[in-house]
């Protein structure tokens, strides 16, 4: 992968961008009081779009990672570390049309994801929780490369219709990504709590461990409250991060500083 000056400009930019961001109050998570959302999941679907699947996911990874070990840091964060990276790539794939970076990868992703959520504890509990994570996938084989001939496109109508399919599936992704390593690290927690002493015993004294202190029971049912409450967080973040992409996106294109 060649990243060129120009991008190396705006990896650090966005890189930047998401340390800043990630400042402001983040989104609770149930069940995790000292745990949230990161805020700089508004800017993932711009990072994807703009920069590609790669250098996306690579800068996404760089900015929650330096953003992560600014204090007050959890463990449960550094797990959570992937989640932008992945819904980026998704973003950034279906943004992007040459053999490389194309909706296959965004469609491969989203499908691999939903098949584990059902090979989760909490999955034939609740079949329908991945519904929305469903549509995502099925707007990615619907549309295919026509998100790519949108959002390359003239029209601010078509643009904004691409940028809100591939933000939406993005979102999906990360979330879904988040629910898998929710659900694994309630049944690691011992574990985890014994590896974050060991963290915070060589410096980063501030490291909490973001998970209960006690090992979480009733997956399901916690899934099966909170679903149409995540249906209206993803659809806010979705519109959100849209409109700041477009925004940044027709800025940069119309400056020249990218081309998809």
């Amino acid at each position: 992968m060649k990243i060129s000056a120009r991008e190396i400009a705006l990896i650090s930019v966005f890189s930047a961008l998401q340390i800043i961001v990630s400042r402001l109050p983040g989104i609770p998570i149930f069940g995790l009081p000292n745990s949230k959302i990161e805020p700089q999941i508004i800017l993932m679907s711009a990072i994807g779009i703009i920069l590609g699947p790669w250098v996306g996911g690579l800068t996404a990874f760089i900015g929650n990672f330096i953003a992560w070990l600014i204090p007050t840091t959890t463990f449960f964060g550094m797990l959570m570390l992937p989640t932008v990276p992945i819904g980026a790539i998704v973003c950034g794939a279906l943004s992007r049309g040459n053999s490389r970076s194309n909706w296959k990868i965004a469609a491969v992703i989203l499908a691999l994801l939903n098949c584990l959520w059902y090979l989760s504890p909490p999955g034939p509990l609740v079949p329908y929780y991945p519904i929305p994570h469903l549509l995502a996938l099925a707007l990615v084989l619907a549309f295919r490369n026509r998100i790519y001939g949108y959002i390359k496109s003239e029209s601010k109508r078509r643009i904004g219709a691409g940028v809100v399919i591939a933000s939406f599936s993005g979102l999906m992704a990360n979330h879904m990504v988040g629910n898998l390593i929710f659900i694994a690290s309630a049944h690691w927690f011992i574990q985890l709590k014994g590896i974050k002493d060991a963290i915070a015993s060589i410096g980063f004294f501030w490291l909490t461990s973001g998970l209960p202190k006690v090992d979480p029971t009733g997956l399901g049912t916690t899934f099966a409250v909170f679903f149409p409450i995540s249906i209206i967080e993803r659809t806010i973040l979705t519109a959100i991060s849209s409109i700041i992409c477009v925004g940044i996106l027709y800025t940069l294109r119309r400056s020249n500083l990218i081309r998809l």
